[in-house]
Formats: structure tokens, sequence, C-alpha cells
């Protein structure tokens, strides 16, 4: 079973603090992981902070040069999620196209493929790499990216004007969250999309009725 995110979620600015307080902790310590650096780098890039993302990231590179799985994976997928902010999606996708012959059993580099594909206008290609995601549970933080995929699913469908299986998507993930904190910026945002999806779709079923 899928989880949701903790009752106690806090707002998007919050967790954006959050996350450089926790950051700045780990520098002071010295505890310059790869693990560490790339997790914090991909935060601050997800949360628009893109210049403390880069400057990561360029650590992360001077620290390990050599090393495969940085240089072959995590480096762009940061670099893809900085991309994408900025607005560049189509490069966004390019950065992780070499990415394909290491990802196996990883949940993050699917999902990101997806938001840049989704970013790009490429719809269709964004609701395959959700749906990879989705149906391979051992891979390495599934129970994380799932849900977010579900809902990534649901955009792309909408995207593509299948309501009906935009709906399904949603429904999915609102089930997978239902003891999430209501507040949740997220959820709020994909409550929203729903209740538009839905509107238009009565709309649409009302004209279809006239014109019988």
């Amino acid at each position: 079973m899928l989880r949701g995110p903790p009752r106690d979620g806090c707002a998007a600015n919050s967790q954006h603090d959050h996350t450089v307080e926790i950051c700045r902790q780990a520098e002071e310590a010295g505890q310059d992981s790869d693990l560490g650096l790339g997790h914090c780098a991909n935060a601050l890039a997800e949360a628009g902070d893109v210049t403390q993302a880069e400057a990561l990231a360029a650590k992360l590179d001077r620290l390990r040069p050599e090393d495969t799985l940085n240089q072959e994976v995590h480096l762009p997928l940061i670099r893809s999620i900085i991309e994408r902010q900025r607005g560049n999606a189509v490069k966004a996708v390019d950065l992780l196209a070499p990415v394909t012959q290491y990802e196996q059993g990883k949940s993050d580099v699917p999902y990101y493929r997806a938001r840049a594909y989704l970013a790009a206008g490429e719809h269709a290609k964004a609701a395959a790499e959700f749906e990879k995601l989705i149906g391979h549970r051992g891979w390495l933080e599934w129970e994380v990216f799932a849900p977010l995929a579900q809902l990534g699913l649901a955009r792309a469908y909408a995207m593509q004007g299948d309501r009906e299986k935009s709906r399904k998507a949603y429904d999915d993930f609102f089930t997978t969250w239902k003891d999430a904190d209501p507040d949740t910026p997220t959820l709020r945002q994909a409550k929203a999309e729903y209740k538009k999806l839905t509107a238009t779709a009565s709309v649409a079923a009302s004209a279809s009725r006239k014109k019988q």
C-alpha cells in the first residue's frame, strides 16, 4: 500500500526553509556525503532555489569527478530539475537521456523525466514514465515517488484530454493521501485541479445532451 505524507505537512516556504537549514547544518558538520549533497541539491532545485542547487551540484562535481553514479545519474538529475525550473523543458529532457543505462531500480529518474516531459508538452511520454514507475513496487524510494507519480499521471491524462483516465488517477492519488494534512500545498492544488476537471466534464456532458 502506498503511503501519503504525514499529517503535519508544512507549507512550501516552510519546507524550503527547513531544507536549507538541514543542508546548512550538514555542511557545518562536514557531512558532505554524496547522498546528502545530492538530496539537498534536488530539494533546493524543486523548491525553486536554483542558485543554491547549482552551487551544491558544482561542489558534488568537484568532490567526486570520477564517480560514475554521481556523474551519470545524480548530477544530470539535479541539472535537469534546474533547467525545468528555468523553463528549459526540452533541455531538462535531454539531460536525462543518457541516464537510461544506469537508472534501473531508481524511482527518482523516471519521475523527474516524466516531469520534464510534462513541462515540454510530451504528455504521452510523461504518462508512460509515470506508469512505469507506479508499476515497479520494488524500486528504491518507490513509496515516496509512486503517489506523486499518480498525481503526475492524472495531470498528463488531463492534458491529453482523457478526462476519465485523469479522474481515475486523481482518485487513486486522493486515496493514497487520504490521511494527509488538507492544507498540504500539493493536496490543495490537486483538489483544485480535480474540481476544474469535473466541472469541465459536466459542461461537456450537458452540451452533448443538448445536441441530441
